[in-house]
């Protein structure tokens, strides 16, 4: 396996031979393009690889919680990638993120029963309760200016979507 360590200067990704990417936060939003173009690409590598992963929305606030939410229900229910993709399909056709018949939408396009079910589960209401708190954390500590932003191996902040054109 291949491994890089990447530095962000001037707007630039650089990189060299380092430590393996093991654990991988990308903080991204759906109205981001860059995101949208990226995110196939991001989880060939992540799956190849079995990087420990986590997708954070930097739109943290009401308006984007419904979309937070079922996206990590989502998740939960092994679907995670297909909202993800769906949502930014939905969104490049000209359907507006965060609004309500988008995500109707997109539900009805990637629903499982796993997925019903996990939805009317009081634990994993909880769940999703603590995943969101963790981001909003992480929000916190690591204050993205740009989006996608990655977090490698909780110690290095790479931000741009040319760091995903470097990986193999």
């Amino acid at each position: 396996m291949s491994k890089y360590l990447f530095i962000l200067l001037s707007g630039i990704v650089f990189y060299a031979q380092s430590e393996e990417i093991k654990n991988m936060v990308e903080f991204f939003s759906y109205r981001c393009s860059h995101c949208a173009n990226i995110n196939n690409k991001l989880d060939s590598y992540i799956n190849k690889n079995h990087v420990n992963f986590i997708a954070i929305n930097v739109d943290n606030n009401d308006i984007a919680m419904p979309t937070n939410i079922m996206y990590n229900v989502a998740v939960d229910a092994g679907i995670g990638q297909q909202f993800k993709s769906t949502y930014f399909s939905a969104v490049a056709t000209g359907m507006p993120a965060y609004a309500p018949a988008t995500l109707s939408y997109v539900i009805n396009q990637v629903r499982t029963p796993l997925f019903e079910k996990l939805l009317k589960d009081p634990n994993e209401k909880q769940l999703i309760k603590q995943k969101l708190n963790y981001a909003t954390q992480l929000l916190a500590k690591y204050p993205v200016q740009a989006t996608p932003t990655f977090l490698i191996n909780d110690n290095a902040l790479v931000q741009g979507e040319d760091f995903v054109n470097y990986l193999n």
